[in-house]
């Protein structure tokens, strides 16, 4: 019996058998090796009416189901699908796919920015995410921070170096709770070195390292927090940025 804490977030039990296993929920199945979770719809959407996907899973939950998809990248087979918006329905997400057979992944998506100078599209690489959400806390014991798989941020590196794309290497804070960013909570975070906020690297970290898989995780400058007022800079909108971080998570998943 685990020892009950003053806060239950805080009550991490060791035991790795859960009363519901993902494996009651979904199978192995045949995958690839590879996979890239975005959070880019859109451009899944393009890739499919232009006949580049073939489906070969489905995620099911009781709010939508996203379907699994297998192309080619280079020659080489890779799936790709649509990230599940927060940190516990991207661990959700993470944990069937892992059952499926799947074991290298790299995530892509957007995060709002909170220093400066940082311009829209431009690429960062979470090393280390802030847990200021709930999921993690039920993987790995308590800390205020947790790392990204350290191969897969020297992988991601490596390429960026030698292809001459331009990058931040940054911590990042993960929160469950968007409408709660306040400026003392965003000054406290920008102290600590955080440059961009979002709401599931954490979860997808913890989840990653408790399974022993490889995770990497590719962002990209969105909206702006950093000044006075909330600057959304029409980030939703960068198409060409969207497309093209989904080709390099393509090229970085497939040399994990």
């Amino acid at each position: 019996m685990f020892e009950k804490r003053e806060f239950p977030i805080l009550e991490y039990d060791t035991n790795p058998k859960a009363k519901i296993d993902p494996s009651n929920l979904t199978a192995k199945t045949d995958v690839p090796e590879c996979c890239v979770i975005t959070f880019f719809g859109d451009v899944i959407n393009e890739m499919l009416q232009s006949n580049k996907l073939k489906q070969i899973a489905t995620f099911y939950s009781c709010t939508v189901h996203l379907p699994i998809y297998e192309t080619k990248y280079k020659g080489k087979s890779i799936a790709i699908v649509q990230g599940f918006f927060g940190a516990a329905g991207s661990a959700g997400l993470l944990e069937e796919l892992i059952v499926m057979g799947f074991k290298n992944f790299i995530v892509c998506g957007a995060a709002g920015v909170l220093q400066k100078g940082i311009q829209v599209g431009h690429l960062i690489v979470p090393y280390s995410a802030v847990r200021d959400e709930g999921v993690s806390y039920h993987y790995i014991e308590p800390s205020r921070e947790i790392e990204c798989n350290k191969h897969a941020v020297n992988t991601i590196e490596k390429l960026f170096e030698n292809e001459k794309i331009p990058y931040i290497k940054a911590k990042t804070w993960t929160t469950d709770a968007f409408y709660r960013e306040t400026e003392d909570k965003i000054s406290l975070r920008v102290l600590e070195g955080c440059v961009t906020v979002e709401m599931e690297a954490a979860a997808f970290f913890a989840v990653s390292k408790f399974r022993n898989v490889v995770l990497g995780q590719i962002l990209f400058g969105g909206d702006d927090l950093s000044g006075v007022e909330w600057d959304s800079r029409r980030w939703t909108s960068r198409e060409e940025i969207r497309r093209s971080l989904v080709e390099l998570s393509f090229k970085t998943c497939l040399q994990l």
